[in-house]
């Protein structure tokens, strides 16, 4: 495993999740747009104050790759 691949392992989701968004380049807005919910929310969900259903997983996923 490289590197980057194992400290983004090493982090909790809102790390991860923060941390992949900006390596590609995204806004919080701009991913939040793509996915279909509110930029409030995707801010809980970096804040670790709330946890995504699957279906956001999901979609997260596939606009992260």
């Amino acid at each position: 495993m490289s590197q980057g691949l194992q400290a983004l392992a090493a982090m909790d989701f809102p790390e991860r999740l923060a941390a992949l968004r900006k390596e590609r380049g995204q806004t919080q807005q701009a991913l939040a747009d793509a996915i279909g919910i509110h930029v409030s929310q995707l801010r809980r969900y970096e804040a670790g104050q709330s946890q995504p259903t699957l279906d956001v997983i999901r979609k997260l996923a596939v606009a992260l790759s």
